[in-house]
C-alpha cells in the first residue's frame, strides 16, 4: 500500500509538471503572434518560476545601480552595463565593445549560470537585449527577455527587492565560446557593407544624433555612417512602456515602411551597440534569420573617434525619418 501511494504520488507530480510546462510551452510558443515568442517571458510565467523555486532559474536585472537599488525583482542579480565592457584599451581607445569569451565565463558562471539554466534578463528600457545579444553570441541560444521589464512586474502588482540577494552557492558552468561571429561585426567590415547592395545599414540612435544635431557624451564628431537609414530604437516597443515589445501585427507594417529587406544583409548600429540589439531582438522574434543580423559593436563611438571615416550631417532628401521618430 505504502508503494502504491508513493507511485501515485509520483505520477500526481509528473503529471502536474508537464501540466506546467505545457502552460508555459503554449503561452509563448507564438506569443504576441511571433514565430520565435518563446525569446519573451512574461511578468506572469517569470512569477510562477520564481514561486516554483525553479533551481535552474537565474533572473539577471541589465539595470543602473540606481535602477537596481530603487527596487529589482526578488533574487534577480544586477549586470550593469561597465560589468561586460571590454577594457577600451584592448580595442584601440574605443569604449563599450563586449568582453571576451573568458570574461563573459566568469562573469556569468560567478553567478551560477550553467550550460542548462533557464536565464531570464530585463531593464527599464534597452539594455536586457544587449545581454541576450551577448548571451546568444557566446553560445547560449536560450535566454529569455522579460517584456514589459521592471514596470510590467510593477504594474502586475509584484513585490520587489531593496536588497541585492546572497551570492550564488555554486559557481556555474556555463563556459562561454562564440558561437555565431556574425552577430559582431567591426568597422571594416561596415565599410564593406556601404557598397554592398545587398546589404542595409540601420541607425538605431534618436533623430538629433542621426542628423548630427546632438552629439552624446562619449562620441567624438556628430553625424552618421554615410548610406545608413534611420530607424528609432523605439519604433520596435510601446509608447507607454519602453520595455515592452510590440505585437508582430504591430511591427510588422513598421518594419515595411521602414524599407527592412529581408534577403538582404542587415547591420545595425547606435552609439555604443546597445540600442541596436533592439532592432536585432525584434528582428529575431519575427522569424529572420541570425546570421543576416549584424551589430556593429564599436557602433558611433568607434565610428566618430576614427577621423579618416566619412560622416554625413543632416536629414536625407527622402527617407521616412519623419514617420520614425516615435
Amino acid at each position: 500500500m505504502k508503494r502504491m501511494n508513493i507511485l501515485i504520488a509520483a505520477i500526481t507530480l509528473v503529471s502536474m509538471l508537464a501540466s506546467t510546462l505545457g502552460v508555459f510551452a503554449a503561452e509563448n510558443s507564438s506569443y504576441k503572434g511571433y514565430p520565435r515568442g518563446n525569446a519573451l517571458i512574461t511578468v506572469k510565467e517569470l512569477k510562477r518560476l520564481i514561486d516554483a523555486r525553479d533551481p535552474r532559474l537565474v533572473v539577471l536585472a541589465a539595470e543602473s545601480n540606481v535602477e537596481y537599488r530603487l527596487g529589482h525583482i526578488p533574487g534577480s542579480y544586477q549586470i550593469d552595463r561597465p560589468a561586460i565592457e571590454a577594457p577600451s584599451e584592448t580595442q584601440n581607445g574605443v569604449t563599450g565593445n563586449i568582453i571576451d569569451a573568458a570574461g563573459f565565463s566568469k562573469l556569468t558562471q560567478s553567478l551560477g549560470i550553467n550550460r542548462d539554466s533557464t536565464v531570464v534578463v530585463y531593464d527599464a528600457k534597452y539594455d536586457a537585449t544587449r545581454l541576450w545579444w551577448a548571451f546568444t553570441y557566446y553560445g547560449k541560444g536560450d535566454v529569455r527577455v522579460l517584456d514589459g521589464g521592471i514596470k510590467a512586474w510593477r504594474d502586475a502588482g509584484f513585490t520587489v527587492d531593496l536588497l541585492a540577494p546572497a551570492p550564488p552557492v555554486r559557481t556555474g558552468n556555463f563556459a562561454a565560446k562564440v558561437s555565431l561571429p556574425s552577430l559582431r561585426v567591426e568597422t571594416q567590415d561596415v565599410i564593406a557593407a556601404q557598397s554592398n547592395n545587398k546589404a542595409q545599414i540601420w541607425d538605431n540612435r534618436d533623430l538629433k544624433e542621426f542628423s548630427g544635431e546632438e552629439l552624446k557624451k562619449g562620441a567624438y564628431r556628430a553625424g552618421r555612417i554615410p548610406g545608413a537609414v534611420h530607424s528609432n530604437w523605439t519604433v520596435f516597443k510601446k509608447k507607454e512602456n519602453q520595455a515592452e515589445w510590440l505585437s508582430s501585427d504591430e511591427l510588422l507594417p513598421v518594419l515595411n515602411r521602414l524599407g527592412y529587406d529581408r534577403s538582404k544583409e542587415l547591420y545595425f548600429y547606435c552609439q555604443s551597440g546597445v540600442r541596436s540589439t533592439q532592432a536585432i531582438f525584434s528582428l529575431y522574434l519575427a522569424g529572420w534569420p541570425l546570421e543576416k543580423l549584424h551589430n556593429y559593436d564599436s557602433s558611433w563611438i568607434g565610428w566618430s573617434k576614427d577621423t579618416s571615416l566619412p560622416i554625413v550631417t543632416g536629414l536625407p532628401a527622402s527617407n521616412s525619418v519623419a514617420q520614425n521618430s516615435r
